[in-house]
C-alpha cells in the first residue's frame, strides 16, 4: 500500500507542478507561449485530476470532516480552472493560427484573462492542499 501511495502522490504532485507553474507563467506573460504549452498543460491538468481522485479514494474513503470538506473545495477550484482553461484558452489557443491581425489581440486577450483566472483559482487549490493537513 505504501508504495502504491508513494506513486500516486508523485503521479499527483509531478504533473500538477506542471500546471499550475505553467498557468502561473502564462499568466504573467500575458498568454505569450500559449501556443506551445496549451496542449502539454491540459494533459497535465487531466493527469492531476484523475491522480487526485485516486489519491482521495485511498487517503480519504468515506471520512468528509473539515479536513476533506477544504480538499474538497480547493479539488472543486482546480476543477473550475481546468474548465475555463479547456472550455476558453484552447479554443482561442487553435484560432490563433489561423486569425487575422484584428482577432490576434482578442484572442491573447482571451488567452491572458483566462490563464489569470487559472492562476488565481490554481492559488487557492495549492492553499487548501497545504492547510487542510493542519485543522
Amino acid at each position: 500500500m505504501q508504495i502504491l501511495l508513494m506513486v500516486v502522490v508523485a503521479l499527483h504532485v509531478l504533473p500538477a507542478v506542471f500546471w499550475a507553474g505553467s498557468t502561473f507563467v502564462l499568466a504573467r506573460a500575458g498568454g505569450a507561449g500559449a501556443e506551445g504549452l496549451a496542449y502539454p498543460q491540459l494533459g497535465s491538468a487531466a493527469v492531476t485530476v484523475i491522480m487526485g481522485g485516486v489519491l482521495w479514494n485511498l487517503t480519504h474513503g468515506q471520512s468528509f470532516e473539515t479536513p476533506e470538506r477544504i480538499l474538497a473545495a480547493g479539488a472543486a477550484s482546480a476543477l473550475v480552472a481546468l474548465g475555463l482553461q479547456a472550455a476558453i484558452a484552447l479554443p482561442a489557443v487553435r484560432r490563433l493560427s489561423n486569425a487575422n491581425s484584428a482577432d490576434l489581440g482578442n484572442l491573447r486577450n482571451r488567452i491572458a484573462l483566462t490563464q489569470r483566472l487559472a492562476a488565481g483559482l490554481l492559488a487557492i487549490t495549492i492553499l487548501c492542499m497545504a492547510v487542510a493537513r493542519y485543522v
